[in-house]
């Protein structure tokens, strides 16, 4: 059967063989033009999710290059302030000590060599304070402040009174001048000095003591401890002490035994025929320079938040703190529900959350009471456990719902430099450079404390204390191991960066390749392909003119 093809249908036929053409002509100018061969999605679909999520990856790849390059500034600045220049501060501290630790300087010379060693210390204190970017290198999470504050602590011989100091009980009026060391010795007016190997005698009303500004040439008159300066609970027992010399105010604090009874501090009286105030005569006190550390920290306890509980249950927590505690190491805020408890089996149902409640891990069981040592329940989460109180064990019973916070103590600044990998750059102050902190000195270990370290040299040096000068040039050398321990780590995290880096740098390259496959023309087969379709379209153009210009009219 033939059919029959009239005009309109050819002319139909060849306009849309010339638009089909023209078209694909003009998709390949227009890819010659952007280079790319996907210039809209329906180009390419699937090709187009590819783009996209390379795109995505490439731009993720970039910020975690960015936060290298700002990790490592920060960790290079930090490498340089320890490594370099804390170290050679501390070099300038122990000529000193070496100086002041020989017989042959006078009580003069060692004035000077303390006005140098404030010097070095007001430089630590700086250096300490350094920041990056607007950003304090070693105040942990609290990085928008100071790290350390300029302040006065308290050095003594006295084994009693050194635990006194280390447990927080000894403080200085923050208002007191910090241009001098102010020595307290506890005397008589007699001179009778307390018999060497005897304990002392309480501190109380009626104790009495003198003090000097010039390292011990020069003597208050003697002050007695008056019932004014005795601060008392309502049983009537001594609270705390304060000793005051020409504004500088010093308050010592009792402590309760296990038995609760008030442990009163007993004094060695000095022999005041001795000149100046030495080392190891009597009870002294040198109120010297510090820093105190306003950071943040690591350390534990997990601070405890109950959200929804009963009243009796919040007054218990604020009561003691004990009731509800955290044991462990804790990366983030871990939330623990109590969901149930089971008067049958004695059990508690419990979930717990690490991202705030979006997401909970349930049901979990523990035992109510289930503590070998009398001491409630624990509830296991990740990280370590919650220990909670019998008083609280009773209380959940029946308040089902109630939600309990674990809140770490965290001070790590972290950048993100790879997926998921996390870098720790900032350092906690207190851990490296000492000083005092929470009202006590930072480091168990005195002489692993720089600033109390320096602050004593200098209360030895305008005290012409020569044995503590000399116990000075020790501890500085265990104090910069502590310096350098901290720059061996950040040594390390530096090592890692570079590593990062690299990885960062092949994984762009490959991100950019695999983009350029996807979305990049090839130039030479889109030359031969505009060549070909150019050809192909001059071809319909002549074919249909000739075409159209046959007609059965030309054979009549």
């Amino acid at each position: 059967m033939s059919i029959r093809v009239t005009q309109q249908t050819m002319y139909n036929k060849m306009v849309g063989g010339m638009q089909s053409n023209l078209g694909a002509y003009m998709e390949s100018i227009e890819q010659g033009s952007s280079q790319k061969k996907v210039n809209r999605p329906s180009d390419d679909p699937a090709g187009t999710y590819r783009i996209l999520t390379t795109r995505v990856d490439m731009t993720n790849t970039a910020q975690y290059q960015e936060n290298v390059d700002t990790a490592n500034g920060w960790l290079n600045l930090a490498d340089d302030i320890l490594s370099r220049q804390v170290t050679t501060a501390i070099t300038g501290l122990k000529t000193l000590a070496e100086q002041a630790s020989t017989g042959t300087y006078t009580a003069e010379q060692r004035k000077i060599m303390a006005d140098q060693a404030r010097q070095y210390f007001g430089q630590l204190l700086n250096l300490a304070n350094t920041e990056f970017e607007g950003k304090q290198l070693f105040a942990g999470h609290k990085y928008d402040q100071s790290s350390f504050q300029m302040g006065l602590g308290v050095t003594t011989w006295d084994d009693e009174w050194k635990k006194m100091v280390n447990n927080g009980q000894i403080s200085v009026d923050p208002d007191a001048p910090t241009d001098k060391t102010v020595i307290f010795q506890f005397a008589k007016p007699d001179g009778t000095p307390t018999p060497e190997g005897e304990p002392g005698e309480p501190l109380e009303a009626g104790s009495t003591y003198r003090w000097s500004t010039d390292g011990g040439e020069t003597w208050s008159e003697f002050v007695t401890l008056d019932e004014k300066d005795i601060t008392k609970d309502e049983a009537g027992n001594p609270v705390a002490y304060t000793l005051k010399a020409n504004g500088t105010i010093v308050t010592i604090k009792t402590e309760t035994d296990a038995d609760g009874n008030t442990v009163v501090p007993n004094v060695k009286y000095a022999d005041t025929s001795k000149e100046g105030a030495g080392a190891n005569n009597g009870t002294l006190l040198y109120v010297r320079p510090t820093a105190f550390y306003q950071g943040d920290d690591k350390d534990p306890p997990a601070q405890i938040t109950v959200m929804g509980g009963s009243k009796f249950l919040n007054d218990l927590v604020k009561q003691d703190a004990a009731n509800i505690k955290a044991e462990g190491t804790f990366g983030k805020n871990v939330v623990v529900r109590i969901d149930s408890y089971d008067d049958k089996t004695g059990m508690f149902q419990y979930s717990y959350s690490t991202d705030s409640g979006a997401n909970w891990v349930t049901p979990l069981n523990a035992k109510a009471d289930d503590d070998p040592n009398g001491n409630g329940t624990r509830l296991p989460v990740p990280g370590g456990y919650m220990q909670l109180s019998p008083a609280v064990v009773t209380n959940l019973k029946d308040n089902p719902g109630t939600q309990i916070q674990i809140h770490p103590s965290r001070s790590d600044l972290k950048y993100e430099i790879m997926k998921d990998t996390f870098l720790e750059v900032n350092s906690v102050g207190k851990d490296v450079f000492g000083g005092w902190y929470d009202g006590k000195p930072a480091m168990d270990d005195p002489d692993n404390n720089l600033f109390e370290v320096v602050g004593s040299f200098i209360g030895y040096l305008e005290g012409n204390n020569q044995e503590g000068c000399q116990k000075t040039l020790a501890a500085l050398t265990k104090a910069e191991k502590t310096v350098l321990a901290e720059a061996t780590r950040i040594g390390g995290m530096e090592n890692r960066l570079d590593m990062a880096a690299d990885v960062l740098s092949f994984q762009k390259i490959d991100q950019q390749e695999r983009l350029s496959y996807v979305e990049d023309i090839d130039l030479t087969e889109l030359l031969t392909k505009l060549t070909r379709q150019q050809i192909a379209y001059q071809t319909v153009l002549q074919s249909s003119s000739m075409i159209m210009n046959m007609s059965l009219a030309n054979y009549i």
